[in-house]
């Protein structure tokens, strides 16, 4: 029934609409905004992702076609700890290693609630099975890297306004329709994932350029540590969220290579080498790198959803190519080590 699946998505839009109105009279009015370098504001409330975890939650507890399970139990309980470390960090900045090792501790908690990678999609043949009944490792190491992976890719691309909200929206519509399909039949992932995209929505709406409101830490790491749980989950949409998520994946990938062969941490911070802050200062505006951001976004989870798994990997494959060709096209951003 439409029903099952509109309701959640209405209670968690209207709750986070209501919710991020608050964040952002109050975090204009006391302490929780802070000067933004790289954007056009001065300053910003920056706890947007406080309301969307609070509507979160509210929007499960709510929902009676949820039924309570490890799997549940794992996302609620990772939500929370995101919106503790979230805030922390947000009032006040943690280190890299911090960061890292939090996240990790994310993938460990997915894992040990039962979200767990049992198998990859091959494009061009059998699927690779990792068995997690017979040895725990290549899936545990499997859900760690991806889940770090798709966690600072999403972090990482709410650099320029509506880009956080933009690609997430479509990333959860995708796993919507995904999870629907017969071969998945996961209704209540369905659901999930109409939460998640009625929240992005939400957000949406305080984030487009011009911005007054931001995830900040907490929304980015809660974003992304969704979209990692709900592929996670039977392990059966990895390869989906990688190709609509490729240019925030991609980009993550290139600022990595480019650190590492600059003999820099991977780890080093923000940075102007990143696609969006290189396209702003070629004149791109903020909207339009929004646009460019969504529209690959949306390109790519229609191909995900209507495309033989072979052609899903051609496209992500000339998606690279062309990422790569524009990358460098770009050429070197005038200050790599301008902290953003």
């Amino acid at each position: 029934m439409p029903e099952k699946f509109l309701f959640p998505f209405l209670i968690a839009f209207f709750s986070s609409f209501f919710l991020l109105s608050a964040v952002t009279a109050v975090g204009r009015r006391f302490v929780f905004s802070r000067i933004e370098s790289g954007r056009s504001h001065k300053s910003i409330p920056r706890l947007g992702g406080v309301a969307l975890v609070v509507s979160f939650l509210v929007a499960v507890v709510l929902n009676g076609d949820l039924a309570l399970s490890g799997q549940l139990y794992g996302l609620i309980a990772g939500s929370c700890l995101v919106l503790v470390f979230g805030i922390w960090d947000d009032l006040s900045p943690v280190d890299w290693k911090s960061q890292l090792l939090f996240q990790s501790g994310l993938a460990v908690l997915l894992f040990l609630s039962g979200m767990r990678a049992w198998v990859l999609t091959n494009p061009f043949g059998d699927p690779w099975f990792l068995y997690p009944e017979a040895s725990v490792w290549p899936s545990l190491l499997v859900g760690i890297f991806f889940t770090l992976l798709i966690v600072n890719a999403m972090n990482w691309s709410d650099g320029v306004d509506g880009l956080l909200g933009g690609v997430s929206l479509s990333a959860f519509v995708t796993l919507f329709f995904v999870s629907l399909r017969p071969e998945v039949g996961q209704p209540a992932i369905a659901i999930l994932a109409a939460v998640f995209a009625g929240l992005s929505l939400g957000f949406l709406v305080f984030n487009v350029p011009p911005a007054r409101l931001l995830a900040g830490t907490t929304g980015s790491y809660f974003l992304g540590f969704g979209v990692a749980a709900l592929a996670l989950f039977s392990g059966a949409k990895i390869a989906t969220t990688l190709l609509v998520l490729s240019v925030p994946v991609l980009d993550a990938c290139f600022v990595i290579f480019s650190r590492i062969r600059a003999g820099q941490s991977p780890f080093h911070g923000g940075d102007a080498r990143h696609l969006h802050y290189r396209l702003r200062q070629r004149g791109w505006s903020d909207r339009a790198i929004m646009i460019l951001y969504t529209a690959v976004s949306v390109i790519s989870g229609a191909v995900a959803l209507l495309v033989p798994a072979a052609g899903k990997a051609f496209f992500l494959l000339a998606l690279a190519a062309g990422f790569i060709f524009l990358a460098y096209g770009l050429g070197t951003p005038t200050d790599v080590n301008k902290k953003i």
